[in-house]
């Protein structure tokens, strides 16, 4: 895959895990962080974290194509995005 491609596709996982969070804050108001650390904390499984795992998926091809993960403009995600890809 090439870096530019590799790219390309980190950015519209990024924008698909934003959407995901933006339509859950929009949907539970004032209750989201409690009903997303339910979420966490539950079997069942989180609507965005499918979109997260797609994002981690996304910017691990990108640095296999060669690409520095620093050069991603992750903005609100970058610290989640990170500390993730780095324990695993």
């Amino acid at each position: 895959m090439r870096l530019e491609e590799a790219r390309l596709q980190v950015d519209e996982a990024l924008r698909a895990y934003r959407d995901c969070v933006a339509r859950e804050e929009e949907e539970y108001g004032p209750e989201y962080e409690r009903v997303t650390y339910m979420e966490y904390e539950s079997p069942a499984p989180d609507p965005c974290a499918g979109a997260f795992s797609r994002l981690l998926e996304a910017v691990r091809a990108y640095e296999k194509a060669g690409g520095n993960r620093e050069e991603l403009n992750l903005s609100e995600a970058r610290e989640r995005v990170y500390e993730a890809l780095d324990k695993g």
